[in-house]
């Protein structure tokens, strides 16, 4: 064994798994989201008889802001769920993103692609940008459990961007293992 299968195999092999673990989270999140949003579209039966409400489980979710009613007025019931549905609807979308440049991310750490693995470092600070509305949304609506996680899976991702910055290096480099007749897809710059 070499010292670059030594030191460079595990950081392809590294990046794979993060790429599929990010799969998985981004899956998660936009399914649950989506059912979320499903909820709070399709209206519930909350008695026996049969009568539709339209009561759902997350209601009451964005009803601790203050003077929402002499902000707006009697419309304050259309309003809270205009702001749950976009509520779900960031979440779903950034979760979205996330799954598509994941995937490339993915792909390029298959191939040794490094402009697919520099798209993903690109998106990554887009993504937390775009996390900033969220964290702004838990905030305000005082969801503490998820503005706590929302902030891990932040500080998550900027620690394991060095790892993909590391990989750009060495598929810039040459420095990475690749099986014997695997052709690296770089760039000069």
């Amino acid at each position: 064994m070499t010292r670059k299968f030594l030191l460079c195999f595990p950081l392809r092999v590294g990046n794979i798994v993060f790429g599929y673990m990010l799969i998985i989270i981004s899956l998660a999140v936009m399914a649950y989201n989506l059912y979320c949003l499903g909820l709070t579209v399709v209206p519930q039966s909350d008695d026996t008889s049969g009568n539709q409400t339209t009561t759902t489980p997350h209601e009451g979710k964005f009803r601790n802001w203050e003077h929402l009613e002499q902000l707006f007025g009697k419309g304050q019931e259309s309003l809270e769920a205009a702001v749950t549905m976009i509520y779900y609807l960031s979440y779903i979308v950034i979760s979205f993103f996330l799954f598509l440049f994941t995937c490339l991310f993915l792909c390029g750490a298959y191939k040794a692609n490094h402009c697919l693995v520099s798209t993903f470092f690109a998106y990554s600070f887009v993504h937390l940008f775009l996390s900033l509305v969220l964290l702004v949304l838990e905030a305000t609506s005082r969801g503490y459990l998820q503005l706590g996680l929302l902030l891990a899976s932040d500080v998550l991702l900027i620690i394991c961007l060095f790892g993909v910055k590391y990989l750009m290096e060495a598929i810039h480099a040459g420095n990475i293992y690749s099986r014997p007749g695997e052709v690296l897809y770089r760039y000069e710059y």
